[in-house]
């Protein structure tokens, strides 16, 4: 099960950070953001929600002497970044010891560069801090509307943040 989920989410993490050029992730304002596809045209929309936090969730710490005993997931460990779609710069892995002495390798969707920026928005109580947890939608949309424009199409929201 572990090989086939390795196998099978190389693909997403290739869409995440690549697809169409740099995929979900907006290098000025260093966030992940939706998209909507209209009529085979690419509209990113720039709404700082909880969908451009969820590539953080992405993340796997793995500890090498279970590696060793899941052979056929070893393998694959190894081959499937070979053969498909390398994520490869806009994704972390680290091999590293354990206090213990014990091989790990850490597996991210983000790179540390974009796991710090992201990090600025979701750490900041102008954006999704707040004295109740993570917000759902950036405090900074209560003065700056949603836009969306495409050829032959605009529209403007404005949206309304809760949470403190």
């Amino acid at each position: 099960m572990a090989s086939k989920f390795f196998g099978t989410s190389s693909p997403s993490w290739h869409a995440i950070n690549q697809l169409g050029g740099s995929g979900l992730w907006d290098e000025s304002d260093g966030f992940y953001y939706d998209q909507l596809r209209v009529h085979g045209a690419t509209i990113p929309l720039k709404v700082r929600s909880w969908v451009g936090l969820i590539p953080l969730f992405a993340v796997e710490n793995l500890e090498q002497h279970h590696i060793e005993r899941l052979p056929g997931f070893s393998k694959r460990l190894n081959w499937v970044p070979a053969q498909s779609p390398r994520p490869g710069r806009h994704t972390a892995y680290m091999e590293g010891r354990s206090d213990d002495g014990h091989k790990r390798r850490l597996l991210a969707l983000p790179s540390r560069e974009r796991l710090e920026r992201v990090l600025r928005y979701m750490l900041d109580e102008r954006e999704f801090l707040s004295p109740h947890g993570i917000r759902s939608l950036s405090k900074i949309h209560q003065t700056a509307p949603l836009r969306a424009r495409s050829e032959r199409h605009s529209a403007t929201r404005r949206l309304r943040p809760g949470g403190g």
